[in-house]
């Protein structure tokens, strides 16, 4: 799934000069064999402990499925595995990339099971397709839940968002214990993207069903100071007598770069800026999900000042709802300085996030309440400078600040974003320096080892010790 035919990844930016735009849209060939081919890998650490629990492990993303979500979900449970947890995941079937393909319905992968459940397979970029993929994908793990997990301690994701409620009915029946990790919250991100009305009937009923699993799940995870706030208040437990016991059992556990796949390396030894023709241009790569509260507008918006300006170069990877926003742009004005890809596979992700000089993490207002940016993780990993636009009062604006990794923009402020890169062309040292402090915030802060720990710790806490 992840390999790209080469054949269609060889027209680079340069082009651009004589036929004024490119656009690049990548299709992952065909898979060989549903996946199971790579066959299970052997563990590697601890053997399990006698007291480890049975994980269950329910998000709709996962391997092979190596984005957003899934791919921070992917190494987190490669990692616990290596400490000896028994882990089962239920995944659903790949649908974030376009012509995806089905995979088989169970595989073993380093040392653990993922098994598929059924769901719908419609476009992601649809509302009403997403929202089938997500509910079928509920239905269909919970009924697998119910029947085969009795035993296990769950881990839920809110992916979809309403997965907690797994949790909520499986601890009603038979007193199972769940912990969910958030990596988004609602309904209040709903409400900022306009969803639902904000505090409407939807709204306020979506509260009190957090509420009802917050109660009762053992532990929950926010990754952000930031979102702590906003699961307390989204559940409304804020001044209730249950709101001491559910900040208690919420912990802080940010999300990570694995720093010994993703390293720095100089721009003039990736393969990929080579290819596309990038060494002597500044690039500035947004790399990652292009959802809905990502602030693509704002960086396309930057990107169109410097329309004519060849010693800049654009490039937007990956996919989601606004992708659509740039190829449009990209196809009636024909840019010379906008690249535009899908994904990147896993294998070359560190050598393209070497192309750039400035990594792009962007929010839309108000969703650092809600979620934050692992995307940012990779940046500081690759050793690159970052331009955040978002809310400077934020938690990441706060530490990009503190620490001189890089510039912050407030959303909508393009012309804020043009000095900010033509501030940062003209100044190479202090760009390196700011890569630099970076990748050393990640290896002491921000590791896939320390998060992996801290979550290893928060499940044998809570052990279940059978039916």
């Amino acid at each position: 799934m992840w390999g790209l035919r080469r054949e269609h990844y060889d027209v680079g930016l340069n082009d651009a000069v004589s036929t004024p735009h490119v656009l690049m849209r990548f299709r992952p060939p065909k898979p060989t064999s549903p996946m199971a081919k790579t066959g299970p890998a052997k563990a590697t650490g601890p053997p399990r402990p006698a007291d480890a629990p049975e994980v269950a492990v329910v998000c709709q993303l996962f391997y092979p499925e190596l984005v957003s979500t899934g791919q921070s979900l992917t190494e987190l449970i490669e990692e616990l595995s290596s400490h000896g947890l028994g882990i089962t995941v239920l995944a659903s079937q790949p649908t974030v990339i376009p012509g995806s393909k089905p995979v088989a319905r169970v595989i073993e992968h380093h040392g653990f099971k993922v098994q598929r459940t059924w769901s719908t397979r419609f476009s992601k970029t649809s509302f009403l397709g997403k929202l089938m993929n997500l509910s079928t994908f509920f239905l269909s793990a919970t009924w697998e839940v119910l029947r085969r997990h009795r035993g296990a301690q769950l881990l839920l994701l809110t992916n979809p968002p309403y997965l907690p409620m797994l949790g909520w009915l499986c601890h009603l029946l038979r007193q199972q214990t769940f912990g969910v990790i958030m990596y988004d919250i609602m309904p209040e991100q709903a409400e900022l993207l306009n969803f639902i009305k904000p505090n409407g009937l939807a709204a306020r009923a979506w509260r009190r069903l957090n509420g009802a699993w917050y109660r009762r799940a053992a532990f929950t995870v926010v990754i952000s100071h930031d979102m702590l706030d906003g699961a307390i208040r989204n559940a409304d437990l804020g001044g209730t007598a249950a709101e001491p016991a559910c900040r208690a059992k919420t912990h802080i556990i940010y999300v990570w770069s694995d720093d010994r796949h993703i390293v720095p390396i100089p721009k003039s030894a990736s393969r990929e800026a080579q290819r596309l023709r990038v060494t002597d241009r500044f690039v500035v790569q947004y790399s990652g999900n292009h959802a809905r509260f990502h602030d693509i507008e704002t960086l396309l918006g930057i990107a169109k000042t410097f329309a004519r300006d060849q010693r800049f170069a654009f490039q937007f990877i990956g996919e989601g709802q606004k992708k659509r926003v740039v190829d449009s742009y990209a196809k009636s004005e024909r840019p010379a300085v906008v690249y535009s890809s899908t994904y990147v596979p896993k294998e070359l992700l560190s050598d393209s996030l070497a192309m750039a000089d400035v990594g792009v993490v962007a929010q839309m207002p108000g969703q650092e309440r809600v979620c934050y940016p692992s995307k940012l993780l990779g940046v500081m990993a690759a050793g690159r400078a970052i331009l955040a636009i978002c809310s400077p009062d934020c938690e990441m604006a706060r530490m990009i600040l503190e620490h001189e990794l890089g510039w912050v923009v407030p959303n909508g402020d393009i012309e804020g974003g043009r000095r900010s890169l033509l501030e940062a062309f003209s100044d190479p040292s202090r760009v390196a320096r700011m890569g630099e402090n970076g990748a050393r915030l990640l290896r002491e802060r921000f590791t896939l080892a320390k998060a992996a720990h801290a979550y290893y710790q928060l499940i044998m806490r809570y052990q279940t010790k059978g039916p």
